[in-house]
């Protein structure tokens, strides 16, 4: 069994964390007890970029996880919802990275699994290939990233892979992924481990995928 570092940044802004969120970090189902660190930012730097202060906290995370001697690293984002199992399938992926699936909060809401990866563009499964959906359901399939909302990631891969971020109009989640395909890393996203994502606007709520609704590839679950 793999010992696992479990890491969740915390936001700079309100809430800094959901409790959506830790109930589903401490809900997860694993033999053996879990190491969670959560990432503070208190004061960012109000000059700085700010995926460039999320990425201080994703570079200690894996200098923890290196120098701690953990044989992977699990990310949980402060506004994701995960399964109780989500640890359990993911260190089971036969896959350098490992992907809970999950919608983004923008755009269309796109699931993120991206057929292909560019360093301005991506080609997402929900939105190029909506027939693939119901038949990769459930399932695990090769993909090209991207995120780190829900992701397990191998020491192998941290030993190789620093977290970057080169231009600030986009996240070091992106460059991981485009640095694990240049080096040949297997990326794969289990759509098993279906994961929520929740956003305030335009009202509080929590974003799933779905094959369920005929017209779109999500749902809501509406917040009180």
């Amino acid at each position: 069994m793999p010992r696992v570092l479990v890491y969740c940044p915390v936001a700079p802004t309100t809430p800094k964390i959901y409790g959506r969120t830790v109930q589903s970090i401490f809900g997860m189902r694993w033999p053996a007890p879990i190491d969670v660190v959560f990432g503070r930012e208190d004061a960012p730097d109000p000059g700085r970029a700010g995926y460039l202060n999320v990425l201080d906290k994703y570079v200690h995370a894996r200098e923890m996880a290196l120098e701690g001697g953990y044989d992977a690293l699990l990310t949980i984002e402060a506004d994701m919802v995960v399964p109780p199992m989500a640890l359990a399938r993911l260190s089971q992926v036969q896959a350098d990275v490992a992907y809970g699936l999950y919608c983004s909060r923008h755009g269309n809401f796109p699931w993120l699994a991206a057929l292909a990866l560019h360093e301005r563009s991506a080609v997402f499964l929900s939105t190029a290939r909506p027939d693939l959906m119901s038949r990769v359901w459930g399932r695990v399939i090769e993909t090209k990233g991207v995120g780190l909302g829900c992701t397990f990631i191998w020491r192998h891969v941290l030993e190789r892979i620093p977290f970057r971020c080169p231009d600030v109009k986009v996240a070091n989640d992106w460059y991981f992924a485009l640095d694990c395909i240049t080096a040949g890393f297997v990326q794969k996203t289990d759509c098993g481990t279906v994961c929520g994502h929740i956003t305030m606007k335009p009202s509080p709520r929590v974003i799933w995928p779905t094959i369920d609704d005929p017209e779109r590839h999500y749902r809501y679950e509406f917040l009180g």
